[in-house]
């Protein structure tokens, strides 16, 4: 029994130790510029070892995609805008878009819209439709120091712009809605991180429970 208890507190734990992605969504109510799109985007940043990992995910409707010349603007931890100049994206995977971003780095000087000013900016070549429905693309995101972390990427807003507030990151999407003749510009918002699977709580209280039953009979 108290082996079985143990081999629990363990599964428990490495449930608790995996890395959770802090997630941005970009939904359409959060469009604050132009014709809302039908469809959304995330983006997901996950500490791993060496660096932060970035999957950006469409699930834009049938006709939208993203703008490639002001396809996504990040913010950055500014406590740490002397390293921005130094992170490195590295495509590593793709689903159906296999062209590299090309991405820029600059304390707030990327501006989108009139929402604000951010640090990061990827584009694409003029003529692709990036992000149409069903692409994806993980990028993995280092710096030379080792310092960062996922939360550098999802817990700042942009500097202000004017316009129409301030966001954590935000899109262009052309063709809105479902292939009209609108474009629109949606901001992110930070998505909690997943909770404890719901299989580790039911091991836990059931071990607990058999401990209880244990020292029942043993009494």
């Amino acid at each position: 029994m108290n082996k079985l208890l143990v081999l629990g507190i363990m599964l428990l734990l490495s449930f608790a130790a995996e890395p959770a992605p802090a997630a941005l969504s970009y939904d359409p109510a959060n469009t604050f510029s132009g014709t809302a799109p039908a469809g959304s985007l995330t983006a997901d940043f996950t500490d791993v070892a060496g660096g932060v990992q970035l999957v950006i995910t469409s699930n834009l409707a049938a006709g939208e995609n993203l703008d490639p010349t002001k396809a996504l603007y990040f913010n950055f931890n500014p406590a740490k805008d002397s390293i921005l100049q130094n992170l490195s994206f590295s495509l590593i995977a793709n689903a159906n878009f296999s062209q590299a971003a090309t991405v820029a780095t600059a304390p707030d000087g990327f501006k989108a819209d009139g929402d604000g000013y951010y640090d990061i900016n990827f584009t694409y070549t003029a003529a692709t439709k990036a992000f149409i429905t069903g692409e994806s693309q993980t990028y993995f995101i280092t710096d030379s120091k080792g310092a960062i972390s996922a939360g550098d990427f999802v817990n700042y807003l942009s500097s202000t712009g004017g316009g129409n507030g301030t966001w954590i990151s935000a899109i262009h999407v052309q063709n809105t809605p479902s292939g009209g003749s609108g474009s629109a510009w949606v901001g992110a918002t930070t998505v909690s991180p997943a909770p404890l699977p719901a299989a580790a709580w039911l091991l836990g209280s059931g071990l607990a429970g058999m401990m209880v039953l244990r020292r029942k009979i043993n009494a």
